[in-house]
């Protein structure tokens, strides 16, 4: 399986967690007696085995006793009143929902973002700048590549009319992977294990990206890498949810990297973007200490609790769709309420810091290993 998915694509693997013997809208009798072969995310391990294991619902459920879960959950991780009110809604949205599909991956979304995905940072995401060397030999392989840029193929998390364009360099990919690590790691706090630098794709006019998490078993401490856009672009912002409950709206400068912890802080695009292409590279780390020897896909499924089929109306906030891997809300603006109450933040970064919530900025001391400093 090719390791070249952005966590956008991924395969449609959440959607290959569980299908059922009949498609229904009717679930409270699916909770009883329903049998479920569920196909994990079509991962694939730092060793490049494919892991699918399958269980039965009555096997999920034992294990769900075990492990001592309950819902409504006692506290989310982190346990911060703006986080829990966020958490409090999405929860309460995915248990309104009817379809059967959509309703089984918005647990398993909501349930990594909310309490399986441990975060490693005090806002989950935050706004630097790459080296500039780096960001000049990038820029230059995007001019010279647009000429050739192949086609990508259908991806369930973008909208609009025009597929992606891609340009292939994978020497540069690689490049962006080791010269990123030592900023990633200073901003997490811990050692990283690169997983994947996927670029350089090219979004075209008219393109959105849905709010969305990421891979849990690799994608886990990330930067969105802005290298170039066409001169008639318009700013395009990247969206993300903070752990105070905030949603932030970064427009990122050539050379901007958005540090942000992937598999936990709903991320997207979802304005739709106007020109002629905008181009990032997408740099993913998981952590190097006993990351990879659990498998945090399986602790969100064995965390969704016994009524998760049932269906509980909600009145208070707006409808949510579970589209593939994303989530929209269709009934707002750019299908995505809090967009309309967003904090604002504007490149360029700067070297050696990072600025996130409330205007907070820390110098990464690269030269002392890292050492954090509050500015």
């Amino acid at each position: 399986m090719p390791q070249h998915q952005h966590s956008t694509s991924r395969s449609n693997s959440r959607r290959r967690q569980m299908r059922f013997v009949a498609r229904t809208s009717v679930l409270s009798p699916l909770s009883t007696f329903l049998f479920l072969l569920l196909f994990l995310a079509a991962d694939v391990s730092v060793q490049g085995s494919l892991r699918r294991p399958a269980y039965t619902e009555d096997e999920r459920q034992a294990e769900y006793i075990k492990r001592g879960h309950k819902f409504p959950f006692p506290h989310y991780v982190p346990d911060t009143e703006g986080w829990k009110r966020l958490m409090d809604q999405r929860f309460t949205q995915v248990q309104a929902l009817t379809d059967a599909q959509m309703k089984w991956d918005g647990w398993i979304q909501t349930i990594s973002s909310a309490v399986t995905v441990p975060n490693f940072t005090e806002y989950g995401w935050g706004l630097s700048q790459a080296p500039q060397s780096l960001t000049d030999d990038l820029r230059q392989a995007v001019f010279d590549g647009l000429p050739a840029a192949r086609e990508e193929g259908e991806i369930n998390v973008i909208g609009g009319p025009n597929r992606p364009l891609f340009i292939d360099r994978p020497d540069l990919t690689h490049r962006a992977l080791q010269e990123l690590k030592p900023i990633l790691e200073a901003w997490s706090g811990m050692e990283l294990i690169p997983s994947i630098a996927y670029g350089f794709r090219l979004y075209r006019n008219e393109s959105s990206l849905w709010m969305h998490i990421d891979r849990t078993q690799t994608h886990v401490i990330s930067c969105i890498y802005h290298i170039a856009s066409s001169d008639d672009s318009d700013p395009w912002p990247i969206v993300i949810e903070d752990y105070d409950g905030n949603t932030q709206a970064a427009v990122l400068q050539p050379g901007d990297i958005l540090l942000y912890e992937s598999a936990k802080n709903f991320h997207g695009r979802p304005t739709v973007f106007y020109g002629s292409w905008y181009t990032s590279l997408f740099v993913h780390f998981f952590p190097k200490e006993g990351w990879s020897r659990e498998n945090h896909d399986l602790d969100s499924h064995y965390a969704i609790p016994p009524t998760w089929a049932d269906v509980v109306p909600n009145v208070t906030f707006p409808k949510l769709e579970v589209v593939g891997t994303s989530m929209r809300e269709p009934a707002c603006p750019f299908s995505w309420c809090n967009l309309q109450a967003s904090k604002h933040v504007e490149g360029p970064g700067e070297y050696g810091t990072v600025l996130t919530t409330n205007g907070k900025k820390y110098r990464l001391n690269l030269e002392k290993n890292g050492v954090i400093d509050e500015l």
